[in-house]
C-alpha cells in the first residue's frame, strides 16, 4: 500500500500523515450504509419501475464489487429487465478473490452473453467490480457497446475507507496463507495482477462510451478515485450501497441505456451529456 492510498481521507479531509487517517477511521460507514437497504423498495413507486421504457433486449452484464452476490444485484437486474434488457450477473464470487483471476471471469461472462444475444453488451459495474470491468473493456472492446461505473476506485485501487482497507488486508494475509478463493498481497504489488493495474491506468478505448457516476456523500470509496479521465463524469447524492438502487442512480443509468440502445451504428455509440466534474 502506497502513502497516496490512505492520504486523502473522506469527506474533505485533506493532508498526509496518521492523523488524517485516524480521523477518516473514526467516520463508520456501516450505519450510512445500512439507509441504502431501506432505498431498495423505493424504486418501485418510481416511474422508471411503473412505466417502463423498452430498450430492445439491449445486453447488459452487471458486474458487483467486494461482497456482492447475485441477490445484491437483484433488485438492479429487475429493473433492466423491465426496461426491457437482456441482463446477465457476471460470477466475481464476493469480489475478495485475485483480481486479475476475477476479470477473467467476468471477460467470460461477458463473452458468453455478447455470443448468445449475437450483439455487443454494456457492462455496468459497481465498486470494486470497475475495475474488473475497466480492464475487461480494454482487453475486448468489440464486446463492450459501454460501460458504466458506480463508484468504483479506479485511479487508485485501495482509495477506500480505512476500515475496509484493514479487512482487505486481513483477506490479503489469509491468501497469503494460503486460503483457496482470496486476493493475496501479490495483487497489489506482484506479477499475478500487474496486467490488471496496467489496464486499469493504461488508454481506454475511444469506441467504448464510459460514464463513471459517483456520489461525494460515499463512505467506502473515495470520490475523487471514480474520476477516471476517460470517463463522463455524472455525480449523485447517495450512499455507496444505494449507487445500485437509488432511483437517483438508476435514473442516470437507465438513460444511459436507452441511448447505446439506438439501434444505429452511430447512435450505439452516442451517449447523453452529463454534469461535468464539479471542482
Amino acid at each position: 500500500m502506497t502513502q497516496s492510498d490512505v492520504a486523502k481521507p473522506f469527506g474533505g479531509v485533506s493532508g498526509s500523515g496518521l492523523l488524517p487517517w485516524l480521523v477518516a477511521a473514526a467516520r463508520l460507514p456501516f450505519r450510512h450504509e445500512a439507509q441504502a437497504f431501506a432505498q431498495r423498495r423505493a424504486i418501485e413507486a418510481h416511474p422508471l419501475w411503473s412505466s417502463p421504457s423498452d430498450n430492445g433486449g439491449l445486453p447488459v452484464l452487471l458486474v458487483g464489487g467486494m461482497g456482492s452476490s447475485p441477490a445484491l444485484m437483484a433488485p438492479m437486474q429487475g429493473l433492466f429487465e423491465r426496461l426491457g434488457c437482456r441482463v446477465a450477473v457476471a460470477p466475481v464470487r464476493f469480489g475478495i478473490g485475485c483480481g486479475e483471476e476475477t476479470a477473467r471471469s467476468v471477460e467470460d461472462a461477458l463473452r458468453d452473453l455478447v455470443e448468445t444475444a449475437a450483439a455487443p453488451a454494456v457492462v455496468i459495474a459497481h465498486s470494486r467490480g470497475g475495475q474488473f470491468a475497466r480492464a475487461v473493456a480494454v482487453r475486448r472492446p468489440e464486446l463492450v457497446r459501454g460501460l458504466v461505473t458506480l463508484g468504483s476506485p479506479l485511479t487508485r485501487m485501495l482509495a477506500v475507507h480505512p476500515l475496509l482497507l484493514a479487512h482487505v488486508t486481513v483477506l490479503g494475509a489469509a491468501g497469503a496463507a494460503g486460503v483457496p478463493g482470496l486476493l493475496r498481497p501479490g495483487c497489489r504489488w506482484g506479477t499475478c495482477c500487474a496486467r490488471l493495474r496496467a489496464d486499469l491506468t493504461g488508454p481506454f478505448p475511444a469506441t467504448v462510451p464510459f460514464l463513471s457516476v459517483y456520489s461525494r456523500t460515499d463512505r467506502i470509496v473515495d470520490w475523487h478515485s471514480s474520476c477516471d479521465p476517460a470517463a463522463r463524469h455524472h455525480e449523485v447524492v447517495t450512499s455507496h450501497g444505494g449507487l445500485i438502487w437509488d432511483p437517483a442512480s438508476l435514473t442516470v443509468i437507465a438513460e444511459e441505456l436507452a441511448a447505446l440502445a439506438v439501434p444505429s451504428a452511430a447512435g450505439a455509440r452516442s451517449a447523453p451529456r452529463h454534469r461535468p466534474l464539479a471542482a
